[in-house]
């Protein structure tokens, strides 16, 4: 029997706990791609006890960055996705999926403040129709994806789906198992 203190450890995931530290250093499927579009709405995601906001630029890339605009913390879900980056609603800064901020329309053309801000964000890989991310402390230092067979096989002989469940990660697994 696990004691309470034990139990928590074990189901707490989200930023500066055990767990968390652990799950934050491998790839972790999130969400289905055909859920973001080009140039479509910003998509909501809760990974990791974290908000954050999915969006796919005009050149198909995936971004995965923080819930808020880090100038005013206006919600990022809100945001605009335009011409290569998300646009936040409020002030207008537009930043790549990268998390680098391309745009402050308050400032003026020579100005050096757009590339010393950052919007925090994450590495996302996009395998047979799954997008992956790594959340650990040094993206350089991220492994490889899974070699999980359906990650190796072409694309046309794969089909996904998705579950939300709303329990913990341990919860998911012991109501698997049972």
């Amino acid at each position: 029997m696990l004691t309470r203190e034990d139990n928590e450890r074990l189901v707490r995931v989200g930023p500066g706990t055990e767990m968390g530290r652990l799950m934050r250093l491998y790839w972790i499927p999130f969400l289905l791609a055909k859920n973001v579009e080009a140039d479509g709405q910003p998509y909501r995601v809760r990974l990791l006890g974290e908000d954050l906001v999915a969006f796919r630029d005009s050149s198909g890339q995936v971004g995965l960055v923080d819930h808020a605009c880090p100038h005013r913390g206006a919600p990022m879900v809100l945001a605009r996705n335009e011409e290569g980056g998300l646009r936040c609603i409020y002030h207008g800064w537009k930043f790549t999926v990268e998390g680098r901020c391309l745009e402050m329309p308050a400032e003026p053309a020579n100005s050096r403040m757009p590339s010393a801000m950052r919007i925090g964000s994450y590495p996302v890989r996009e395998r047979n129709g799954v997008l992956w991310t790594y959340m650990g402390p040094d993206p350089a230092q991220a492994p490889q994806l899974p070699s999980l067979e359906w990650n190796m096989v072409p694309a046309e002989q794969v089909a996904v789906s998705m579950r939300v469940q709303e329990c913990n990660w341990l919860q998911a697994l012991e109501g698997e198992i049972d």
